[in-house]
């Protein structure tokens, strides 16, 4: 697992599990006031990992604890998604600034994710429909190699939020 950031939150555990760790310019998105990065193999332990960082670098930056709780379950569905459906390494971005958090997940695979409809006894196919539901917006990117989500990080935001698709959402 290697991770990049802009701040330095503490390791969770005080274990990084081997990750390399270095500090990530925030060129590319001279607007945004934090941006954290990891990658991962495609590992089914580094779902854990990537919600126990999530929780601490939102912590670093003071979120509210509800939006950071969302975020935390987002991050989850997310990886998840990337490493059952996907292929290659997964990499996660964090970017928080005027009052939004966005959450990326990106792997090799160009299959875009898509919402689909649980069976009552079935395991899968609700995660990106509490990802919808979390979310002010989500979608898919990059051919279908990302998917995102965008959080409100204001406390007062509305219960019933708003879940359409766009693949163009302005996101570094």
């Amino acid at each position: 697992m290697t991770m990049h950031r802009t701040a330095t939150p503490p390791r969770p555990g005080g274990d990084d599990g081997g990750a390399h760790v270095f500090g990530a310019a925030t060129a590319r998105c001279p607007l945004a006031s934090h941006v954290f990065e990891m990658a991962m193999e495609p590992m089914d332990v580094h779902v854990a990992q990537a919600r126990r960082t999530t929780a601490t670098v939102l912590k670093q930056w003071s979120l509210p604890n509800a939006p950071a709780e969302d975020a935390r379950l987002v991050v989850s569905e997310l990886v998840s998604n990337a490493i059952i459906h996907g292929s290659g390494d997964v990499r996660l971005r964090l970017r928080h600034d005027d009052h939004e958090l966005r959450i990326r997940a990106t792997d090799d695979s160009t299959t875009p994710a898509r919402r689909r409809r649980a069976s009552a006894a079935g395991l899968g196919g609700r995660g990106l429909h509490l990802v919808a539901c979390l979310s002010l917006r989500w979608g898919v990117a990059d051919g279908g190699r990302t998917t995102y989500a965008v959080i409100s990080t204001l406390t007062e935001a509305p219960l019933c939020r708003r879940t359409t698709q766009s693949s163009t959402d302005p996101m570094c």
